[in-house]
């Protein structure tokens, strides 16, 4: 038994030498991601609530495509589409991080406008009447409390996220699933280096 175990092990070297990089750009890129993704959907937020009528529908409009369109398609189009249109070059990763911030953004500024919509109606009139600018109101007021009562919902979002960013091989991006499919390549083991993957996944996951 012993001697099986060695054996796997060294089957799996080529996945073992590179796993703790994948594993840290996978943690580092959903991270960014989601820190752009939270100020992103905030944003959305307050222009959904405050822009005026014309600003809120651009807004339905857009949390509307990034929820009805594949995250696959959204990488696509960050990649390829986006720095040909806006003459913006953009690396892979760049790219990557980009498509899920703006994915995240969108779930985001839903998980805050339902946190809203459970405050009291009357906060902003109390702070507005004790001399307090709006956006003194939204900083200090309702958005400590909508994050607050989001904290269930934003985990869940970040969890979705992270395993959202194994797409981000497609654009080759040195991600754990990029890792795994070229470890795959070169074992021929795809079982036994998809299951480490999934444990890898599974215990950043599981901390997150």
């Amino acid at each position: 038994m012993p001697s099986f175990v060695s054996a796997q092990i060294t089957a799996l070297e080529p996945f073992l030498h590179d796993v703790l990089g994948g594993a840290l750009i996978t943690i580092a890129a959903s991270a960014l991601a989601f820190a752009i993704g939270i100020v992103f959907g905030s944003i959305l937020l307050v222009a959904r609530l405050l822009g005026g009528r014309a600003l809120a529908w651009l807004v339905v409009g857009y949390v509307s495509a990034i929820r009805g369109t594949p995250a696959l398609i959204q990488m696509m189009v960050a990649y390829y589409v986006l720095p040909a249109v806006l003459n913006l070059p953009l690396s892979p990763l760049e790219a990557g991080v980009l498509a899920l911030a703006m994915n995240t953004g969108a779930y985001v500024s839903e998980i805050l406008r339902g946190a809203f919509n459970s405050l009291s109606g009357g906060q902003l009139p109390a702070a507005r009447a004790l001399g307090m600018r709006a956006a003194q109101a939204w900083r200090y007021i309702v958005f400590p409390q909508l994050f607050y009562r989001s904290i269930p919902p934003l985990t869940n979002e970040f969890t979705m996220l992270l395993k959202a960013s194994s797409l981000m091989s497609i654009i080759a991006v040195h991600d754990l699933a990029t890792v795994a499919r070229d470890a795959t390549l070169q074992t021929n083991l795809p079982l036994q280096v998809f299951s480490a993957t999934a444990v890898v996944y599974f215990g950043i996951l599981f901390v997150a």
